[in-house]
C-alpha cells in the first residue's frame, strides 16, 4: 500500500496536530515538504514538535 497525504491524514493522531490552530501550520508545512518538496516557509517549524511527530508517523505508517 502506497502512502498518500490522505492516509496521513486520517491518522488521529494527524488529526489531532491539525484541529489545534496552533500546531495546524506547521503539520500542514511538514506534510507538503514530505509528499511534494515543498520548501518550509518558516525554517524554525523543521525542529518543532509537530513536525518531529508528522515524520514520526510517516515513518511508521511507511513500514506498514
Amino acid at each position: 500500500m502506497k502512502l498518500t497525504e490522505s492516509t496521513l491524514r486520517e491518522d488521529p493522531r494527524i488529526e489531532r496536530l491539525l484541529k489545534n490552530p496552533n500546531w495546524k501550520p506547521a503539520a500542514e508545512a511538514a506534510m507538503a515538504f514530505y509528499f511534494n518538496g515543498t520548501d518550509c516557509p518558516i525554517a524554525s517549524w523543521q525542529k518543532s514538535s509537530t513536525w518531529a511527530q508528522v515524520k514520526m508517523v510517516l515513518e511508521e505508517l511507511g513500514k506498514k
